[in-house]
């Protein structure tokens, strides 16, 4: 039976590597590089492939796609909440490829939390995965936000430095699922995130964000198919950074940047 640890750089799945090496005799950690990372995300899964993994760490990339880049190229789109095609053919379908090369049964073990969403939450900690082949184990199923970073820090693990700058997940950078309150934080911390957005534009010819992601009065596109106004990459940077956040009915800002309050 071999053991296979989930590993992005997030701070889950760090956990899950710390809990790995308290609770499992061997295991193997899996990193699935979507081409798509922020460099601070790369550096740190070096870090962690040095001091926690002893430089062991396997890294899986798609056999159809070089990255991101070329994914919404082939595919003329670029993924989004109901299309999340990023995540199948740059994370699961590697990992499946991979898993089918092995010549023994194998665990994976996934750093998911049932707060993180509703359809996380209808997870178990422990299934059966078809498309696998394999049983999916959970470890930190029950664990919330403010618990994986206690645990981090218990064994003096910093987590992923984008969590400081405002970061939500870390997965991708930018990620089609990020917030406003992210993006205001990445603006001004990260601005050169509007030419990793618009450079996916750019290779589509397809807006990154959704029409409702900005009130209909501040987009500027059109699309000819639905006969609807589209928000362009510019229509958001500036309700962005024109806006507070008290205005967007998110949560005050304050000095801290961190989503999660890791500011000293």
């Amino acid at each position: 039976m071999r053991h296979i640890i989930c590993f992005s750089g997030g701070k889950d799945s760090t956990a899950l590597v710390i809990w790995a090496r308290e609770n499992l005799e061997e295991f193997e950690a899996v990193f699935c590089d979507t081409g798509w990372e922020h460099p601070l995300t790369y550096l740190y899964v070096n870090e962690i492939n040095s001091t926690l993994l002893d430089g062991k760490l396997k890294v899986l990339r798609s056999s159809l796609y070089s990255g991101m880049k070329e994914l919404v190229q082939m595919r003329k789109r670029i993924p989004s909440m109901r299309a999340r095609f990023c995540t199948d053919e740059l994370k699961i379908q590697p990992m499946i490829d991979w898993l089918e090369t092995l010549d023994d049964e194998a665990t994976v073990y996934q750093g998911i939390r049932a707060d993180e969403s509703l359809n996380r939450s209808k997870m178990k900690p422990r299934q059966w995965s078809d498309y696998y082949d394999a049983w999916v184990e959970r470890p930190l199923f029950y664990w919330s936000a403010s618990n994986v970073f206690d645990y981090l820090k218990l064994h003096g693990v910093k987590p992923n430095p984008l969590y400081l700058l405002g970061a939500k997940r870390v997965g991708c950078f930018p990620c089609v699922l990020i917030s406003h309150r992210e993006l205001k934080a990445m603006l001004k911390r990260l601005p050169e995130i509007k030419d990793r957005i618009r450079e996916l534009e750019t290779t589509t010819g397809k807006t990154f964000f959704v029409p409702n992601y900005i009130p209909e009065r501040f987009r500027s596109g059109f699309d000819p198919r639905s006969g609807k106004k589209l928000a362009t990459s510019e229509d958001v940077f500036r309700y962005i950074e024109r806006t507070d956040m008290n205005q967007l009915q998110l949560f005050p800002e304050t000095s801290c940047t961190s989503l999660y309050n890791l500011c000293e």
